[in-house]
């Protein structure tokens, strides 16, 4: 990474095309927005740096909370088409959360209570059925009768590796959870996530795979990123994004999964386009 600082008439234009092309908003005013900070992370970088950046940046895909009950939807109409058999069946949702975590609002809550959105009423294939949100660990234990004779969708924005929704699946297997009776519905998942929780017994819904990068960046390229990220200071565990995922996907927060340079601010710089 090197300061070039100054723009040019033709760097201003490539980052244009880039808000033109995903529509996100060009707020040149406000000095934290996204444009400002996308053009701050720019002009740290040196001219082969600054055209990966806008290769990845193409790429890049941002779910913005007026895209989620539209996206839950889709995503419980899938689940509810394979799984359900009974057409007034009532649904059963628990967050994709561990117990450990039961006092902390992580994005899975936002998904699961979603699913009580009047949205769901709009749907011919939803708006007989009740859902029900279960809130802890302890609940669903106490209310395990009520869907032994239907599955339990868990529910978040994004599976990363799978790690944590393995371990969520574990904790409900223990409790007498069939593993077979729960459905992981995940609004985005990552290769390295779905491959981790395809060995598992449970079923995986979603609506689609947030790809890995890393793959179809040519050496000259992959090296210049692992430059990028050594001058971040990126940590060996979030390398090309936490499991080597190298996403570049942001939603309510960005992942850890995604690629830093997206996410990660160097001391208080405050010039990560996608800040976590």
């Amino acid at each position: 990474m090197a300061n070039q600082s100054a723009l040019s008439y033709y760097d201003t234009l490539k980052i244009d095309e880039i808000f033109s092309q995903h529509g996100w908003p060009k707020d040149a005013v406000n000095k934290s927005s996204l444009y400002k900070r996308f053009i701050r992370t720019y002009e740290q970088l040196s001219v082969d740096e600054r055209d990966l950046f806008i290769k990845l940046s193409r790429l890049y895909k941002w779910v913005s909370l007026s895209e989620y009950s539209d996206l839950v939807v889709q995503l419980l109409e899938k689940a509810i088409t394979k799984y359900y058999n009974i057409k007034a069946q009532d649904i059963w949702v628990y967050p994709i959360k561990k117990a450990e975590h039961c006092g902390v609002i992580k994005s899975a809550d936002v998904v699961s209570y979603l699913c009580k959105a009047m949205q769901t009423q709009y749907s011919d294939q939803l708006y007989k059925r009740k859902v029900h949100v279960i809130g802890s660990l302890s609940e669903l234990c106490t209310k395990k009768s009520k869907f032994k004779d239907r599955p339990l969708l868990i529910f978040d924005d994004f599976v990363g590796s799978g790690k944590y929704a393995s371990e969520v699946l574990d904790e409900l297997v223990s409790t007498g959870i069939p593993a077979t009776n729960v459905v992981i519905c995940s609004l985005f998942i990552s290769e390295l996530g779905l491959q981790q929780l395809s060995s598992k017994d449970c079923h995986i819904e979603y609506i689609e795979v947030a790809q890995s990068i890393i793959d179809k960046l040519p050496e000259k390229e992959k090296d210049l990123l692992k430059h990028i990220e050594t001058s971040l200071g990126v940590e060996e565990d979030f390398k090309f994004g936490y499991g080597h995922s190298a996403n570049l996907i942001s939603l309510l927060r960005t992942p850890n999964n995604s690629l830093p340079i997206f996410w990660l601010d160097k001391g208080r710089s405050h010039s990560a386009p996608f800040p976590r």
